[in-house]
């Protein structure tokens, strides 16, 4: 019996003097269900009452129109097609503000779009990072956002005409929110000049976590007792800056991983006729990627979701970092000490004792009492030794 046979049965038998609990004891119904269609019976005349009505709206405002539909489907074609680009949601919604579509569907949209379309395709993820099964430092300030900056730099990349330019970027990794800055060239001064600019905007974390490239530190070995205006900034903020272990560059993996998406699906998308013209372009871009980029760490939730008004101090504007080295606060080295026994910063080398090899390490060093102190993930202090630095700035 189909479900329109079995209401016309239920309207009958109560038509008949059966109770609503009887009959729906015997149709395998809710009472509740009989009364409703018994009712519904009575109301409507000229219609065929069992079959009911559909639930669906007359209108949907949500619904995408076929034209933005097509346009989702043309883009993500040519983005596949571009052996250099990203074809994610993001990268998709980028492209479609470049064609200017306003306003930009959301991500699963454009997901169910393409799904749709039997375009979607398996990710390209690199391969996953195999740990060592050594422990390693804690992540400084947990997880919550606006105290812990990872920092990289891309580049060089050039424009037509062999223009060259860096992009300086940062990633609040509470957050994901993220920052940019383009410099004309790699150079210490510059590149910390973009740095402070940023923190004007994503307020002042307790720890800026960098790579050992010089331009991050200042100098290049054995200079070791020499530091740059990105360290000097830094200790003048009161951030502490922390450097990565050698050749390990996941370690800064959140900015990484946004370097990729900056380069994919912005850089290599389209052509910039100036640096004036990329700058801008740029700062659109990462507030695009601010507010439509949605984490599965955050649980789908935007990095501006998250970020919710901000959760640092913002750095005033005009700020600009001093000329010599601060006598103040703390820099962070975080080492693999290998069976040589060697913990090397930055050319000077401390030899450890023999039971802290092939273990991770945390050296310390304390501006201001010209001391370094060593200790291992669990927090023992396995080596104090002085520690001078100059305050000439490289």
């Amino acid at each position: 019996m189909s479900e329109e046979d079995l209401r016309r049965e239920a309207v009958r038998r109560r038509r008949e003097g059966d109770s609503p609990e009887v009959i729906a004891g015997a149709l395998g119904r809710s009472s509740r269900w009989v009364r409703k269609w018994v009712a519904r019976a009575g109301e409507e005349t000229g219609v065929d009452w069992a079959l009911g009505h559909s639930r669906a709206p007359l209108s949907s405002p949500q619904r995408l129109g076929e034209g933005v539909r097509a346009l989702i489907i043309d883009a993500r074609t040519r983005l596949v097609a571009n052996p250099r680009a990203q074809y994610g949601a993001l990268a998709v919604a980028w492209e479609l503000r470049r064609m200017g579509v306003d306003p930009i569907p959301g991500a699963w949209t454009i997901d169910r779009v393409i799904r749709d379309a039997g375009l979607a395709r398996p990710r390209r993820r690199p391969a996953a990072y195999v740990p060592k099964g050594v422990a390693y430092p804690s992540r400084p300030g947990g997880a919550e956002p606006g105290v812990y900056h990872q920092i990289d730099m891309i580049g060089p990349r050039h424009l037509d005409g062999a223009v060259e330019f860096h992009a300086v970027n940062l990633v609040d990794v509470g957050s994901h929110l993220a920052a940019s800055r383009i410099v004309p060239a790699a150079r210490p001064t510059l590149v910390a000049a973009a740095i402070t600019a940023m923190w004007t905007t994503v307020g002042l974390p307790g720890v800026a976590q960098l790579d050992n490239h010089s331009n991050f530190r200042g100098a290049i070995p054995p200079n070791w007792a020499q530091f740059g205006p990105v360290v000097a900034a830094c200790l003048d903020l009161d951030v502490t800056p922390r450097f990565i272990p050698l050749r390990e560059p996941w370690r800064n993996g959140v900015v990484e991983h946004f370097n990729d998406v900056w380069d994919k699906s912005f850089f290599r998308t389209e052509r910039f006729a100036s640096l004036e013209a990329l700058g801008t372009e740029n700062e659109a871009f990462i507030a695009f990627h601010n507010t439509h980029h949605r984490y599965s760490a955050h649980a789908g939730r935007s990095p501006a979701e998250i970020w919710a008004g901000g959760a640092g101090e913002l750095l005033t504007p005009g700020y600009v970092p001093p000329t010599s080295l601060p006598a103040r606060g703390r820099i962070e080295v975080v080492r693999y000490v290998r069976s040589n026994r060697i913990l090397n910063l930055f050319g000077k080398k401390i030899v450890l004792a023999p039971d802290h090899t092939h273990q991770y390490v945390t050296a310390v060093i304390k501006v201001r009492a010209k001391k370094v102190l060593v200790a291992t993930t669990d927090g023992e202090i396995i080596h104090e030794s002085d520690y001078h630095l100059s305050r000439i700035l490289r």
